[in-house]
């Protein structure tokens, strides 16, 4: 899919739009024949380029947040010894969560 021409242009133009993961999947397949200028693809076609698309930008969120967290967490061990962080994602939100005197136990 990667490899593929109206991937590349597909994934070109939502960059110069600078869609968000919730732009891709609102995508329609008129406003993405519209997007690309062309009607060369079906809406599996388009389905798939829209998932490779949203997993690309979700690891790149991920990515973002794996170098905040790499950058900030050591200053906050300096003061907070006892500090337990928890990395997830919720749908398509990731998200940190920092207990800066220990994670509590959950009965």
């Amino acid at each position: 899919m990667r490899n593929h021409p109206l991937y590349k242009k597909f994934k070109q133009k939502v960059a110069e739009a600078e869609l968000d993961i919730e732009g891709v999947r609102l995508i329609d397949f008129h406003t993405a024949t519209r997007l690309l200028g062309e009607r060369g693809f079906g809406n599996a076609f388009l389905t798939n380029m829209k998932s490779q698309l949203i997993a690309e930008l979700q690891d790149q969120q991920d990515e973002s947040i794996k170098q905040l967290f790499q950058s900030k967490i050591e200053a906050l061990r300096s003061k907070f010894p006892d500090i337990e962080v928890e990395r997830g994602r919720e749908g398509d939100k990731p998200f940190i969560t920092i207990w800066l005197k220990g994670k509590p136990e959950v009965e």
